[in-house]
């Protein structure tokens, strides 16, 4: 039977708070609007830079910053200048939910520390939260690059088959078990990494939502809500078999 993990790392948008909340579809907007307004492009357009980016690149910042040389940190604070705590709020299933898991808790996202520190006071879950695994501590390299992945386990000192990693984007989970992480997919046809509704930027209707591209190789387990995680863990931890792709 595999360990129980030493550490978690839990992406933020999109899987600790709910996709069907609309946050980072509020994010992802003015995305589009900085892009059209730094390229000087319609607004059409812009999208489909935007997607485009986020496929090649896994942010459309890492995009920007690549092929047209921005500065990122005034991208980061446009973007994420969005009603958090209008959308958000306390979340006492979630913070049962982070409080049965085994081991230290971590954030590990693309996003900047100062919106992931108004995501977890808003939801209520900040003192559970260890350390934040931002972009800049990536030096702006983003998930599923293996960079930030690196940065991470080096920081914990630890190797990845010490570490289990939770996440909305099929990509990156496919990048952290090349580390030997114990993985779990939160699915959700609104998550605008994996989701099949029109607001995602990654796989669209053809491939995230309900299915697993075919391209990327299984989780340990998929989950469709967070709270699920600790039974999903204590289920694998006792019967690990390889988990059967969703109808």
């Amino acid at each position: 039977m595999r360990p129980a993990p030493k550490h978690w790392l839990l992406d933020l948008d999109d899987t600790l708070y709910p996709a069907e909340s609309g946050l980072f579809a509020h994010v992802s907007r003015r995305i589009t609007a900085r892009i059209a307004r730094t390229l000087d492009l319609p607004e059409d357009e812009a999208r489909r830079v935007q997607k485009d980016f986020w496929r090649r690149y896994g942010t459309s910042l890492r995009g920007l910053v690549v092929e047209h040389g921005i500065d990122p940190e005034p991208f980061l604070a446009d973007v994420h200048d969005v009603p958090v705590e209008a959308i958000l709020a306390p979340d006492p299933v979630l913070r049962s939910a982070l409080r049965a898991l085994p081991g230290h808790l971590h954030v590990f996202t693309n996003g900047p520390h100062e919106f992931v520190a108004r995501v977890l006071v808003r939801l209520g879950v900040d003192d559970l939260i260890e350390r934040r695994f931002d972009i800049r501590h990536a030096e702006f390299v983003p998930k599923p690059d293996p960079h930030p992945y690196r940065r991470a386990l080096s920081a914990l000192g630890v190797g990845g088959e010490q570490v289990a990693l939770v996440d909305d984007s099929p990509q990156n989970l496919a990048t952290g078990r090349t580390f030997g992480m114990w993985t779990a997919w939160l699915r959700s046809p609104h998550s605008m990494a994996g989701g099949a509704t029109g607001n995602s930027v990654a796989l669209g209707a053809a491939g995230g939502g309900d299915a697993m591209p075919r391209e990327v190789d299984g989780p340990a387990v998929i989950l469709d809500r967070l709270s699920d995680l600790p039974a999903a863990w204590t289920a694998w931890a006792a019967d690990p078999s390889p988990v059967a792709p969703p109808a």
